[in-house]
């Protein structure tokens, strides 16, 4: 039987939720589907692989068996959201 947090049982992985905001250089991360989750990126390319990171190590399960859904929110001034970024 599989008890893992990222896992439900027969059903499709565990979708979380990386929403991002710019601050400074960085992009703050938070996942509201776990209390605590925090991370932060240099580039919002390198947010799903951060967010993994906290949600596997916060949940102590395998990195890759749940999913990410990154959420950015555009930056003020209404700039222009890029992977470079």
């Amino acid at each position: 039987m599989n008890d893992s947090p990222g896992l439900r049982w027969g059903l499709e992985p565990m979708k979380y939720t990386a929403k991002c905001v710019r601050s400074g250089d960085w992009w703050a991360i938070t996942v509201p589907e776990i209390k605590g989750v925090f991370s932060q990126a240099r580039r919002l390319d390198q947010v799903e692989a951060m967010t993994r990171e906290a949600i596997a190590l916060m949940l102590d399960v395998d990195p890759h068996s749940f999913d990410i859904d990154v959420q950015p929110e555009p930056a003020a001034g209404g700039a222009q959201l890029t992977q470079g970024a």
